[in-house]
C-alpha cells in the first residue's frame, strides 16, 4: 500500500487568519491555566480560598479571567479544532485524511486502556 507523502504546509498555502486567531486561542488558554499554575485547585471555584498578603491581586486575576475568558477561550480553541479536522479530512487534503482517522483511533484505544486499564 502506498501511502502518501505527509510535509508541513508550505507559507503560502496557510490560512493566516486562522493561524493568527488559533494563537490568540493558545494564549486565552494559557491565560485560563494561570490559576492552575498560581492556586491552589480549589481556588478555580473559590478565588479567595488562599488567603494570603496577595488575596486581592487574585480575586482580581480569577475575576478577570472568568469574566472575559472563561468560557470564551475554550469555544473558540475547540472551533479552531473542529475546523482544522475539517480543513484536513476534506478538499485538497482528502487523500492523506485517513491519517487523522488512524491517529483519532489510537488515541481512543490508548484513552480506553487509560481509563479502564491503569486507572
Amino acid at each position: 500500500m502506498a501511502y502518501p507523502s505527509i510535509t508541513p504546509t508550505d507559507e503560502s498555502n496557510r490560512i493566516t487568519s486562522l493561524d493568527v486567531v488559533r494563537g490568540f486561542a493558545v494564549l486565552g488558554i494559557l491565560l485560563l491555566n494561570i490559576i492552575g499554575f498560581g492556586l491552589p485547585s480549589p481556588a478555580y471555584s473559590n478565588p479567595s480560598f488562599d488567603v494570603s498578603a496577595g488575596a486581592n491581586a487574585n480575586f482580581y486575576t480569577w475575576a478577570t479571567i472568568e469574566l472575559f475568558a472563561e468560557g470564551a477561550m475554550r469555544g473558540l480553541f475547540s472551533l479552531l479544532f473542529g475546523a482544522g479536522v475539517v480543513l484536513f479530512t476534506t478538499g485538497a487534503n482528502a487523500k492523506s485524511g485517513w491519517i487523522h482517522y488512524k491517529r483519532t483511533f489510537w488515541l481512543l484505544v490508548f484513552g480506553l486502556v487509560n481509563a479502564f486499564v491503569l486507572l
